[in-house]
């Protein structure tokens, strides 16, 4: 299932290809968000790390800048609460932050398993086959290539 032995530079390309995937995926959600440049900022440096601690999130963190810079008030809720379009609410400095932590958590998420994916593919362990066996093997359930 894998190829010899990981060396360092396999193991130091697999770091930066979790940086990057989950970096820039985590960022690419904030600036959907439109979100202030110093959140998208903030959702790229910390998506690394915050996916691999359970306890932590890119939106977070991301969602903090954004109020540092977006000032949500209690009014907003009423405000949110009376809107009648979308538009109306990108104009409500809660419902931003809100959607900012939200798409950069949901960046994170698919950058920690796309970068799983690619990682394990570079060290030489092919998820697809260990499923495929796994299936075959354990359920009966014919998978096609």
């Amino acid at each position: 299932i894998l190829k010899g032995v990981l060396s360092p530079y396999i193991l130091l390309i697999a770091m930066v290809y979790w940086v990057i995937i989950n970096g820039v995926l985590s960022a690419l959600g904030a600036a959907i968000a439109r979100g202030h440049p110093k959140s998208i900022l903030t959702a790229f440096c910390v998506a690394w790390l915050t996916s691999l601690n359970p306890f932590l999130a890119a939106g977070w963190f991301a969602g903090l800048v954004e109020a540092k810079y977006r000032k949500p008030t209690t009014g907003d809720f009423k405000r949110l609460i009376e809107t009648e379009s979308i538009n109306e609410m990108f104009n409500i400095p809660l419902f931003r932050v809100l959607l900012v932590a939200a798409l950069a958590n949901l960046g994170s998420v698919v950058g920690t398993f796309l970068g799983i994916y690619v990682i394990l593919t570079l060290v030489g362990f092919n998820p697809v086959d260990v499923l495929q066996n796994f299936f075959c093997k354990n359920i009966l359930i014919k998978i096609p290539v």
